[in-house]
């Protein structure tokens, strides 16, 4: 058996305290590398992330009121180098973590591998095709800059537009490091977004350089997709040339330093000035040449032009002479026709003879006329007497009285003894009267 006499014994609270005592003064500070695998949000502002390697876990904690120092955010997936103190927690249940005053990046290859994965997520949404870039305007009235209020990078943008092209700038302040960066520059992209008046006709997301960490923020996700929304063309200028960032690959166009943005924002003033007057220049000399030319065309179509009085008396010369032909001709025509008229004078016989000789024809038409219808009536007549003596030697009253009769049933003559049967009630009609008889037989 155990000898219990020389085991220690310990209240619960008084085990837990003594454990603290011996992680907490044994491991102070300590810097501890693993891949973040969780990550949560607690209600009072605090983060929850566990850590893990290839065999275990640690959780770990970032208090809110340490969250401002951080530079960048904890997201799964990213290999992190974290400081901070070792604490045990024992209130509902025995545990241990690392109260994280610091984050590091482990390795610049495991960020820049996070950032590509997230390239990629980024551009199979169509976050990177040109045909949804938005055309910057050639003459903005208002440009908006979203920077860090402090450093050089928002007077070399301003300086650079005065020179260029002076025009209002307004200027949003955000953070452009740290785990509160892109957050800020999300809500500065909605606030110019949202404005009613005064809204800027170009954005310019500006930075001056820095580490693939310190960039971070630009390669946020969140923000590339505020980028894409926006209705007001953004123009990144992050000032890293070596590696491009998300928000460079998304924005409507890319600028090499916040300098070069603000040139690529605003034509040269001076040099419009002078396209301008190049222009009036050329437009004036096309415009002398036009009339010059008209006015020349005008002096060689005049040259053909004749005086109206000249026009007027060639017209009534030819007017006369016309009249003078028609005169004659038709004075001809008049000769002509006198003449026909005369000869026909002389070939006109007396009516007399003529109607003489028609009376006699008309006389002689006549009697021919008269006997014709005589004739024809004679023979119409005896033609007429012919049918009714036909007629009447056919007609049933002719009949009845050579001695024939009717048989009818019910007024119908009865023509064969198919139609009838005995007992039928028959009719005989007769040259005086009509006799009712009824059928007995049938031979």
């Amino acid at each position: 058996m155990i000898d219990k006499i020389n085991i220690p014994e310990f209240e619960v609270s008084e085990f837990n305290q003594a454990f603290k005592e011996v992680i907490e003064s044994n491991f102070n500070y300590v810097r501890i590398k693993g891949e973040i695998s969780e990550v949560k949000t607690a209600t009072r502002g605090q983060i929850y992330l566990t850590l893990k390697d290839e065999d275990s876990i640690l959780s770990g904690v970032i208090w809110d009121q340490k969250k401002k120092y951080l530079d960048i955010n904890p997201e799964i997936g990213l290999e992190i180098i974290a400081t901070g103190r070792i604490t045990t927690w024992s209130r509902y249940k025995t545990t241990y973590q690392i109260d994280i005053d610091k984050i590091e990046i482990a390795g610049e290859g495991a960020l820049l591998k996070l950032i590509e994965e997230r390239k990629k997520r980024l551009q199979k949404k169509g976050y990177f095709d040109e045909d949804k870039k938005i055309p910057l305007p050639f003459l903005p009235e208002r440009l908006g800059i979203i920077t860090s209020p402090t450093g050089s990078v928002v007077h070399d943008i301003i300086n650079r537009v005065n020179d260029r092209f002076p025009m209002p700038v307004d200027i949003w302040p955000v953070s452009v490091q740290g785990v509160d960066a892109a957050d800020s520059i999300i809500n500065a992209i909605a606030g110019f977004n949202k404005l009613k008046l005064g809204k800027p006709d170009i954005l310019i997301v500006a930075r001056g350089g820095g580490s693939t960490e310190d960039l971070m923020a630009f390669n946020d996700e969140n923000l590339a997709t505020s980028v894409f929304d926006s209705k007001i063309p953004i123009i990144s200028a992050i000032g890293h040339e070596t590696d491009t960032t998300i928000i460079d690959l998304v924005s409507d166009l890319r600028a090499s330093t916040p300098t070069a943005a603000a040139e690529k924002a605003t034509p040269v003033r001076f040099e419009l000035i002078e396209k301008i007057k190049n222009l009036q220049l050329r437009l004036n000399s096309k415009v002398n040449s036009q009339i010059q030319s008209k006015k020349e065309n005008y002096e060689y179509l005049n040259k053909f032009l004749k005086s109206p009085s000249l026009i007027v008396n060639n017209y009534k010369e030819k007017l006369l002479d016309d009249f003078k032909n028609l005169t004659l001709s038709i004075e001809n025509k008049f000769s002509i026709s006198k003449l026909n008229l005369l000869n026909l004078g002389k070939s006109i016989v007396s009516p007399d003879s003529s109607i003489n000789l028609k009376q006699t024809k008309i006389n002689n038409l006549s009697k021919n006329l008269n006997l014709n219808i005589a004739n024809n009536y004679k023979d119409k007549l005896e033609k007429y007497k012919s049918n009714i003596r036909l007629l009447n030697s056919n007609s049933i009253s002719s009949n009845l009285k050579k001695g024939y009769s009717i048989l009818m049933n019910k007024k119908k003559i009865v023509k064969t003894i198919k139609k009838i049967t005995t007992d039928d009630q028959l009719s005989v009609k007769l040259i005086d009267g009509t006799i009712d008889i009824k059928i007995t037989k049938i031979n």
